[in-house]
């Protein structure tokens, strides 16, 4: 459970995005005073100490006087507690060494010596949040839990984990890499590389918007090395250098600690130093790495895979990179998110009109924006999506609209806008605060920023409005930095045989470890192979483990008051709480009785709301309204079934928005004209969203194939699984990239759908709404909803709107053993296998959500991910669809992986469930439910699903009930018993055993890719 970090680029500016509020009271003056510089606590000195109050919150910067390590502490009165220590990491080479050991430092410490305490602690705890993740130059170890006991338990295993880990070589094999017999039993079997980090970064650079990114890394930024690793080289890595990493850079004098929430700093600190005084202090770890010098511009250009879900003449991506100055200037860093959103972010923006609306490109390369996670500022923008010959273009433009907006200026008003939606982010309640925070951080302090400078809000807006006054402020940025400065060009360029040439590579590779090996180090290689599987199989004592006890889970759930009433005859929901000065909107457009061909367009549809105009406004006017007055309105579609019906479905359109309580008028005139206005026949602009839609489909893919693999493998299990397979899964990647592929004289076709499904939406009588906000605005907002409802039409026709059985989806059929295999540029595969379980409110549902957690922990783990050396593998079962799933992610040997999920469920009628595993598996699933929720979301279960407080209670005590022969029984009915009835998706690289002939059926992945004559194709899912 390990992530890759990179830079979030075009979205609202990380220091302001993520600085958003809980909005309660916070540390008081005497807990201020208290902490004053230069004051001693626990062996620990203040360094400095600010009042937040734009945050409510109150930040302590402290440092441990034996090992000079950092603590920062913010105190805000949120029961969601944060930790996480880190340590500055700068990668020797590209071996991925700080990857690894992130992984290795998890698989057992000196108090803890079982395998994978972290694991293992998922199920021991109420934590939401618990994680380990490798950044460019640091790796980090966070969690987050509301109960003081999980904290403290969690906070003793993390710090044991990264002081002092076991790190033993078995699982340095295991993690990291090794060579090992294809079937580890038997030494006749083929000598292959194996891992979980070796295969998850073949999985990584199986993204090709990832391959790109980290490329452009490496090329401007040599000094610091893939931290993730690559596969070509992390067969490079001893076991060894991993152990010296270790000892150089895993030490409380290398240390950044944090933590957040209302439990007591003097207690963190207390804790802290009891750790941290055995260590004697060593030098630190400052060493700050710069990317190369721009005294001239540079360029760099390399090969890259071919992308067979889209058009094979676009296969360029480029950019240009700047770099704006030093990221310890807070102001010029807020200076410069103004500056390059103005730039690039929204339909009103010079760069994204001049570069994606006039067709050079698709989308935005996975490099653009500004990165502030290094000493330097560094923006850069550029396309994916690109024919050969644009290439050049786009470099012209993009320095042609720079200069046209130094020319021109910018507009007061979209300057505004863009203060006021970083605002509305400050005021919105998220239940990530803390999260966010720390995430915010951290990058630049261990970049020379000092942490409580990231934390400045109003004396930078202030300082901000005031430059603002003068003339020509932000052009005179625009001339510091990037009129006539050097750029950094770099380019990837399609190349056929990329793939073939890792593969080839990788069996280079793999010869030569073979070649060198003696007769002596082949049997070592056996044993060793034999000794880690014999590791793997041991049965462990977890008593030294902390844990919670299922007594620590709340009998009750949290109550959601809710009120409805009509307005103007159409539902409202009431939520009537604190919301910080905001209010939420979110309407349900019910679409049961929408003719079933048009089922495909939805996704479009739902987009095309927010990204085409009316006839009157141009989509960048709208949007720049909504920034001026609300938080952003969305649409999207919504499918589900009834709590007591797995065969029915529902499908609606859901849009929302928020703004503050003064602008919930015009967010609802807004959202009207969205609703009522859009033109769909904008042919230019609808042409820029569905290549913008195709674009990247198989890089979202390679990221989530395991829910790709798994909506196809549900698609013919319940109809409303069919449906979200046709809306969110493979098949509509398939429709996209098909409407993409046709010419420009397909678009009127395609406006008419979209503009026949606005006319079975937007009625009154097929609409309900939510509404939260506060006290005292409900008079002032019943008005506004009024106003707004009585401006939509009514029917013409009576609707028809009832849950459907699966018989009315026409294009759903039920198939049992059904198997499919979609062949996919990657390097590793994803699989996905599913059956039938029971309705919401069915008695065994209870049981077979507990199976799933417990096969996962208990089983699947183990044999998928350990021996089976895919990155991730379990069960999961979906309370309201009622499906049984089983999924593996990044996985070399799907083979092994569908051969354990065919006996899982013998195992588990088997296996000697005890006690204290089902505690473990309640615990785990109580983690996802009794996790903090946003104000937002407050009353959204009852809303979009219709299962009220009283069902979620019923169900909760269902969960705490279940015994262990209702696990046994629930295995026995549904695993074993239909074990021959499950259905099954392969996404990946295809081996002998997938076959026609086996009972496969090869479907196309899409129609760029396919040797499918598009000449004279019609219109898909016509008719």
């Amino acid at each position: 459970m390990s992530s890759l970090l990179r830079a979030r680029h075009l979205s609202v500016p990380l220091k302001l995005r993520r600085l958003n509020t809980i909005g309660r009271p916070f540390a008081t003056l005497a807990e201020e005073g208290q902490y004053a510089p230069g004051t001693k606590l626990h062996g620990y000195t203040v360094k400095d100490i600010k009042k937040i109050p734009e945050f409510e919150m109150l930040a302590v910067h402290l440092q441990h006087d034996k090992t000079n390590a950092e603590h920062l502490h913010i105190a805000k009165d949120d029961k969601n507690n944060v930790f996480s220590i880190a340590f500055k990491t700068n990668p020797p080479d590209a071996s991925g060494v700080p990857h690894i050991l992130e992984h290795t430092t998890l698989c057992g410490s000196e108090k803890y010596q079982v395998r994978d305490p972290f694991f293992k602690m998922l199920n021991r705890s109420l934590a939401n949040f618990m994680n380990a993740m490798t950044a460019s130059d640091y790796t980090f170890y966070p969690f987050a839990t509301t109960n003081q006991i999980d904290y403290s338990n969690l906070r003793d295993v993390y710090l044991d984990a990264t002081l002092h880990p076991l790190l033993r070589k078995t699982d340095f094999t295991q993690e990291g890499w090794r060579l090992e017999h294809e079937d580890p039993k038997d030494p006749s079997t083929h000598l292959t590389f194996k891992g979980v980090v070796y295969n998850e970064m073949k999985g990584q650079m199986s993204d090709s918007s990832y391959l790109y990114y980290i490329k452009f890394q490496e090329s401007i930024y040599p000094s610091l090395n893939n931290s993730g690793g690559d596969p070509a080289k992390i067969t490079d890595l001893t076991y060894e250098q991993l152990r010296n990493f270790h000892a150089v850079n895993y030490h409380p004098s290398n240390a950044k600690v944090f933590t957040y929430g209302n439990f007591s700093l003097e207690e963190h600190l207390k804790h802290l130093n009891e750790r941290f005084s055995a260590f004697a202090p060593i030098h630190n770890n400052k060493d700050v790495k710069y990317p190369i010098e721009l005294k001239e511009s540079k360029e760099v250009v390399l090969k890259g895979p071919v992308d067979l879900l889209t058009d094979p003449n676009r296969q360029y991506k480029t950019s240009l990179t700047w770099y704006l100055g030093p990221t310890n200037d807070s102001y010029l860093g807020l200076c410069l998110r103004i500056l390059t959103s103005l730039l690039t972010d929204g339909h009103s923006s010079l760069l994204y009109q001049a570069l994606i609306e006039s067709d050079l490109g698709t989308e935005y390369s996975s490099n653009s924006g500004l990165s502030s996670g290094s000493p330097v500022n560094i923006f850069s923008v550029g396309l994916q999506g690109v024919s050969e010959s644009n290439v050049s273009v786009v470099h012209d433009t993009i320095h042609d609209k720079i200069r046209q907006a130094y020319n021109e200026g910018f507009e007061i008003s979209r300057v505004e806008a863009f203060l006021h939606q970083a605002e509305l982010y400050r005021k919105n309640k998220v239940a990530n605060f803390g999260l966010n925070l720390l995430y915010g951080i951290v990058p630049g302090w261990f970049n020379q920023v000092a942490p409580l400078d990231i934390l400045e809000w109003d004396s930078l807006i202030s300082r901000f409005r005031e430059d603002l006054k003068k003339p020509r402020f932000l052009e005179s940025i625009l001339e510091k930095y990037f009129l006539g400065k050097p750029t950094f060009a770099f380019t990837m360029i399609p190349s056929e045989d990329y793939g073939q040439n890792l593969l080839a590579d990788e069996e280079a590779r793999l010869n030569a470890k073979i070649n060198s090996l003696t007769e002596a180090d082949k049997k070592n290689v056996y044993e060793t192979g034999l000794e880690l599987l014999q590791k793997q199989e041991e049965k462990e004592d977890l008593s030294s483990l902390p844990t919670l006890r299922d007594k620590d889970i709340p009998l009750e759930t949290d109550r959601t008051e809710l009120e409805h009433n009509l307005q103007s005859d159409v539902p409202v929901q009431w939520r009537i709480t604190p919301t910080n000065g905001l209010t939420y909107v979110r309407g349900l457009i019910s679409l049961q009785d929408l003719p079933q061909n048009l089922h495909p367009y939805l996704p479009l549809f739902a987009e095309a709301l927010t990204n085409l105009g009316t006839e009157t406004e141009s989509m960048a006017s709208l949007e720049d309204q909504i920034k001026k007055s609300t938080g952003g309105i969305s649409a999207g579609i919504q499918v589900n079934s009834l709590p007591s019906d797995i065969e029915s479905w529902n499908l609606g359109l859901t849009m929302s928005g928020f703004s503050l309580n003064k602008d919930v008028s015009e967010l609802l005139r807004l959202l009207s004209v969205l609703l009522l206005q859009t033109n769909f026949h904008n042919y230019e602009k609808l042409r820029t969203l569905i290549r913008g839609m195709s674009s990247g489909a198989a890089n979202v893919i390679a990221e989530s194939g395991h829910i790709y693999a798994l909506g196809v493998a549900s698609s013919s299990v319940t109809a409303s699984a069919h449906l979200s397979e046709t809306l969110s899964g493979m098949e509509q990647v398939k429709f996209i990239a098909q409407l993409d592929a046709y010419d420009d004289a397909s678009l009127p076709l395609i406006s008419q759908k979209l503009a026949e499904i606005a006319s079975y939406a937007f009625t009154r009588s097929v609409l309900k709404l939510a509404v939260t906000c506060g006290t005292e605005v409900v008079q002032s907002n019943e008005i506004a909803i009024s106003n707004f409802i009585n401006g939509l039409p009514n029917p013409v026709l009576e609707r028809t709107l009832g849950a459907k059985n699966g018989a009315e989806l026409t294009a759903f059929t039920s198939k049992v053993a059904d198997k499919t295999f979609y062949n996919l540029p990657f390097q590793v595969n994803y699989a996905g296998v599913c059956s039938r379980g029971v309705a919401y409110d069915h008695k065994d549902g209870a049981a077979l959500q507990v199976l799933a957690n417990l096969l996962t922990n208990k089983y699947l783990h183990s044999e998928i991910r350990e021996k089976g050396g895919a990155y991730g593998g379990g069960a999961s079962y979906n309370a309201t669809s009622g499906i049984f799933s089983f999924y593996s992610y990044r996985d070399p040997n799907p083979r092994n992986t569908f051969a354990t999920i065919d006996g899982v469920g013998e195992w588990a009628v088997q296996h000697n469930i005890t006690d204290r595993d089902l505690v473990e598996s309640k615990l785990s699933i109580f983690q996802g439910i009794d996790a903090p929720t946003s104000v937002q979301s407050e009353g959204m279960i009852y809303f979009l699903q219709g299962i009220d407080d009283d069902a979620r209670q019923v169900r909760r005590q269902q969960l705490l009930n279940v015994g262990i022969s209702d696990v046994k029984d629930a295995a026995s009915k549904y695993l074993v018993a239909t074990a021959h009835q499950r259905n099954t998706a392969l996404l990946g690289v295809p081996d002998e055993s997938v076959s026609e002939s086996n009972g496969w059926r090869i479907a196309e992945a899409g129609v760029f890719g396919s040797t499918v004559d598009q000449t004279g194709v019609q219109i898909p899912f016509e008719g």
